[in-house]
């Protein structure tokens, strides 16, 4: 029996990021009724195998829930373990939004906010909210929020730029095929690049040669990757538009909020941006000021489902979809389909990696895109089961 978020919202903290935003309901409502007695956390590990992470949260009662690490876990887990995990222990779990709220001033670990802190505490949040979910018997989806759609359209998203314009155009064709998908989404520029291709003329190329292969009527998105400065990204953005791309993200590097709203006013296409930030002062600038016209947290980067709903919420009052940044293939995908079904306007499609993962034999069940859609998963918590075999082989870190 475990429930989930302060039926009030604790107005007491000064320095809380959420005071930020109209708290007069809770995220998460209901879950003291469901669950009357404390629910009190009583471990928290770290679990490794072969490279791969998760993050596992016990109750005193016994229940348990769990997370897919993402890959910057492992270079922070120190700061896991010395700065946050400590302080979820031996918490009510049914405080969750409280609890999300303070960590970022116990310990002053406002001094490292960022992805350090939010990633951090965003595999504990997914665990916690996996095992409410669990004890409950109720998919997370529908023990936080109204669920408004179960069947969500993807698009097949692309990683690569080590490829040609013909190779990545003819790759990613093949995903189309086999899911029957009708979106995707491929890289330009070169990553942070300061106006540089992956190779001369690649990026051109590939936006001509992606609209020739797919019709008018097929949704293509473009990538950037923080590439260019703001003259280059308008630049590449009105050839964008030329080719009637869906939408265009991240066209300046993320930290540059100001160039992105430049970039932003002088196109008449969808900016698209935010899957690195973390920090609700900046979203909810970001969000005023219409520095993009699509919102695109990393549920993991932000600090988990609580703190990305409170961006979905400031881009309801600015009328503007909010669309998890979500490139898995794993069980990592499970949180974006919990967080899509839920939100108010999640846009036309979400991410979905193109390229298949090399194993998925620890969890299931398996996520196949069928007609362009996957589908919620509908057991308990996030739905998601980890093989008791793999968990064995696991080691706590």
């Amino acid at each position: 029996m475990l429930g989930a978020a302060s039926a009030t919202y604790l107005m007491s903290n000064p320095s809380s990021a959420f005071s930020l935003i109209n708290v007069q309901e809770p995220l998460i409502k209901n879950l003291k009724s469901q669950f009357p007695s404390p629910v009190i956390i009583d471990s928290i590990d770290i679990l490794h195998f072969k490279g791969n992470y998760l993050v596992r949260v016990t109750s005193e009662d016994g229940y348990v829930g769990i997370s897919q690490a993402n890959s910057r876990l492992k270079n922070t887990l120190t700061f896991f373990k010395n700065q946050v995990a400590g302080y979820f222990l031996n918490k009510d779990a049914r405080e969750i939004e409280k609890l999300v709220d303070q960590v970022y001033v116990i310990k002053r670990n406002y001094k490292y906010a960022g992805l350090t802190l939010w990633n951090s505490v965003a595999h504990i949040e997914i665990a916690i909210l996996d095992m409410l979910g669990k004890a409950a018997g109720l998919p997370v989806n529908q023990m936080i929020g109204h669920v408004k759609r179960t069947e969500i359209p993807v698009y097949m998203s692309s990683t690569e730029r080590g490829t040609t314009a013909e190779e990545e155009v003819e790759w990613v064709s093949k995903r189309v095929e086999e899911t029957n998908s009708n979106a995707v989404k491929l890289k330009i520029g070169g990553r942070m690049s300061k106006n540089k291709d992956a190779y001369l003329g690649r990026s051109e190329d590939l936006i001509k040669l992606s609209r020739e292969v797919w019709e008018e009527d097929f949704t293509i998105y473009f990538d950037a990757n923080g590439s260019y400065d703001v003259a280059k990204a308008i630049e590449m953005g009105k050839m964008l538009q030329d080719y009637n791309i869906g939408f265009y993200e991240e066209p300046v590097p993320w930290e540059d909020f100001a160039g992105t709203k430049e970039v932003n006013e002088g196109l008449s296409m969808n900016v698209a941006g935010g899957e690195q930030d973390n920090s609700l002062y900046k979203w909810k600038w970001m969000i005023k000021n219409r520095a993009f016209d699509i919102a695109q947290p990393d549920i993991m980067y932000n600090g988990g489902m609580i703190r990305s709903l409170q961006v979905a919420r400031m881009c309801d009052e600015a009328g503007i979809p909010c669309t998890l940044h979500s490139p898995k293939h794993n069980a990592l995908a499970s949180y974006m389909l919990h967080f899509a079904s839920i939100v108010k306007d999640p846009g036309a499609h979400q991410e979905f990696r193109a390229k298949p993962p090399k194993d998925e034999s620890y969890f299931s069940p398996n996520f196949k895109v069928k007609n362009g859609q996957l589908s919620v998963p509908e057991g308990p918590g996030f739905g998601i089961d980890f093989d008791p075999g793999y968990l064995k082989k696991c080691e706590k870190v």
